[in-house]
């Protein structure tokens, strides 16, 4: 009977030793797919051309390897008035605009509607990253910035790069 009980105890401290196990490889997995970065600044010093814009915001970015989506939320505050254009825009680091081939300034890759949209607000949306027209090593290079056009300010008034360190 002894026996019994000793093998039951052994087996139920296996079970529950694997299971820790298995929870701390998914936490240790996670570390190596899942990026995610909170409050990234939104600032028109950020934009190219310079924006003497006062209007902040701040960007906050989640991003799955294995499932290749990108979660973000864009918060704003202080433009002279709705934004006229919200856009995720690349590839191009820090200090540059995205251009096209030809030299001449890139569209946006991803376009968010602005209707409705306030001086002050919040948007959360998600966008495949497809490889094609959106590219994983340019998003964890840092290459994509979000800018936020107005009225006033149609060559942007914030900007933020998308990163994840």
């Amino acid at each position: 009977m002894k026996l019994l009980k000793l093998t039951a105890f052994s087996l139920l401290l296996f079970s529950f030793l694997l299971t820790i196990s298995s929870c701390e490889k998914d936490a240790e997995r996670d570390k190596v797919y899942v990026y995610s970065k909170s409050d990234l600044p939104m600032t028109g010093a950020q934009n190219v051309p310079i924006s003497i814009a006062t209007a902040t915001g701040n960007i906050s970015v989640s991003y799955d390897k294995r499932k290749k989506w990108l979660n973000y939320t864009i918060t704003w505050s202080g433009l002279t008035g709705a934004p006229t254009g919200i856009g995720i825009f690349g590839p191009a680091p820090v200090g540059y605009a995205a251009l096209t081939p030809t030299g001449t300034l890139a569209p946006a890759q991803v376009t968010i509607a602005t209707t409705g949209l306030q001086a002050a607000g919040t948007f959360t949306g998600s966008v495949l990253i497809d490889d094609i027209k959106l590219r994983e090593s340019d998003l964890l290079n840092h290459l994509y910035y979000v800018r936020i056009t107005t009225a006033a300010a149609p060559a942007g008034a914030i900007r933020g790069q998308i990163k994840f360190q």
